[in-house]
């Protein structure tokens, strides 16, 4: 299957400053590839992921969060099972994680993951 074009997957990933364990726990997803890139301009870091079937790319949202969005290849189900496969490496880790998954229409298929409100 070929992966879309347009993000699927919206996720929102509390690092604390690790970039490079969170770099590290992605590689243990389906054989990802992870690239950490620091910016030679301002230093701001992110991350690139790509598996066979997902591509995702995390830049930094505020202090410690980081957007981690991307596009995972397949049907509905599918795509739930991965992103929670995604979630449970990321909360194994250590790192505070939320996903909300979407169909091809825009419509919320789940949200996988912690609550980033303030009360949380």
């Amino acid at each position: 299957m070929e992966i879309p074009e347009s993000n699927n997957v919206y996720g929102l990933i509390d690092c604390g400053g690790r970039m490079k364990e969170f770099a590290a726990a992605l590689q243990r997803i389906r054989g990802a590839e992870v690239r950490l890139k620091i910016s030679e301009f301002d230093g701001a870091q992110s991350i690139r992921m790509d598996t066979p079937g997902s591509s995702f790319h995390a830049y930094k949202s505020l202090d410690s969060e980081f957007l981690f969005n991307g596009s995972v290849a397949g049907e509905a189900e599918s795509t739930c099972q991965f992103t929670r496969e995604l979630y449970n490496v990321l909360h194994e880790a250590g790192f505070r994680a939320r996903f909300d998954v979407y169909d091809e229409d825009g419509a919320t298929l789940a949200t996988i993951g912690e609550d980033f409100s303030p009360a949380s």
